[in-house]
């Protein structure tokens, strides 16, 4: 009998720790949030869009060539300038440094000497009906930053998000062009669970829960100048492996649409640093910020930072960012106490903020 009631006991926790979760509004990025992420080679991968259902088992072995951050910033942290046109409490992050080459080839030939680049995507989370949503972008023309808001938000999720639920929604976003021109991005996002069990990554060695999102896109991107109007259809499908306390997708795979053929474009995974591989879109280069030795000897490594940065703060953060320490105006940084591996450190002085990858 007490064998029995082993068994049982066992068959109950296993049933408790692999079942169907529910992501809400607290599992989705907020302001200061960062987030590495590897990219993965789409030639060869094991990832396979078609593997769905429930109780479900995605267990991939992922080999990172490069990576990546994203850094969550307010409004006002990109550019106090942003204020005057966008909402201060949005928070996004940098999606491109530059539109598709396509694109800007049409608007620089219709404009000749225009530059855009640094372009962000804003979002916040809304209550009723309890959703995350893009809701401004921004982006840097000849330098200046201009910001416009979304007349129809882009709904990325829609809470609760439980298996078999799903949601649909319009999104409308215009984009003003110095000299009579602008982008008009407008399209369909049909979001659908389509699938719960667990994932195993590199940076999930054992199987967490999760739940599969798949996210169908129809988008037209209009490029007018005067009385020439040009659409450029942009169709994709996102698949993203959400987990329970994790901000950031465990898994992220983009296909894009062509005749109803989907074609896997992009294979981003959470992570944690990793020594060697390049590291990009993070802001230190614009903003000269280094760190002298790299690796460090003994632990300890100067801060080489802008003399125009009078006060500044910097964090050291681990490979899950968390923050480990914190000064205020001093940039010799001690981690002679750490454990060796990968950090990095965050700089911020004013509305600038400066990212540095550490070896120690």
């Amino acid at each position: 009998m007490k064998r029995s009631l082993t068994i049982l006991a066992a068959i109950f926790l296993w049933h408790c720790s692999y079942s169907q979760i529910t992501i809400t509004a607290t599992d989705m990025p907020v302001a200061n949030d960062t987030f590495i992420y590897s990219n993965v080679a789409v030639t060869g991968t094991a990832v396979s869009p078609a593997d769905s259902g429930a109780n479900t088992s995605w267990s991939y072995a992922l080999t990172p060539t490069s990576q990546g951050m994203n850094i969550y910033q307010t409004v006002a942290e990109i550019s106090p300038i942003l204020s005057f046109t966008l909402p201060s409490d949005l928070y996004g992050y940098e999606t491109l440094d530059s539109l598709p080459a396509i694109i800007d080839t049409v608007i620089k030939a219709a404009i000749p000497g225009i530059t855009i680049q640094s372009l962000y995507t804003f979002f916040e989370k809304i209550d009723i009906p309890s959703a995350y949503v893009a809701a401004a972008f921004a982006a840097s023309i000849n330098t200046f930053p201009v910001g416009t808001s979304y007349t129809d938000p882009d709904v990325w999720y829609e809470f609760p998000l439980t298996y078999g639920s799903s949601d649909s929604n319009y999104y409308n976003l215009p984009i003003s062009i110095p000299g009579s021109g602008g982008i008009t991005e407008t399209g369909y996002r049909k979001n659908t669970v389509d699938g719960w069990g667990t994932i195993t990554t590199p940076y999930y060695p054992t199987p967490v829960n999760c739940i599969r999102v798949r996210s169908e896109i129809h988008e037209i991107d209009s490029i007018k100048f005067g009385t020439t109007a040009i659409g450029f259809p942009n169709n994709s499908v996102q698949y993203k492996w959400l987990v329970n306390g994790d901000h950031f997708p465990a898994l992220w795979v983009t296909s894009q649409v062509l005749g109803g053929v989907e074609t896997i474009t992009s294979i981003k995974y959470r992570d944690s640093l990793r020594t060697g591989l390049v590291v990009n879109n993070i802001p230190n280069a614009r903003e000269n910020v280094s760190a002298l030795p790299n690796p460090a000897v003994n632990g300890i490594f100067t801060l080489r930072i802008p003399a125009a940065w009078t006060t500044y703060h910097v964090d050291v953060l681990d490979i899950k960012s968390n923050i480990v320490a914190s000064q205020d105006n001093e940039h010799i940084v001690n981690l002679e106490s750490f454990p060796a591996g990968n950090y990095y450190v965050r700089v911020l002085s004013g509305t600038n903020v400066a990212y540095v990858p550490l070896v120690k």
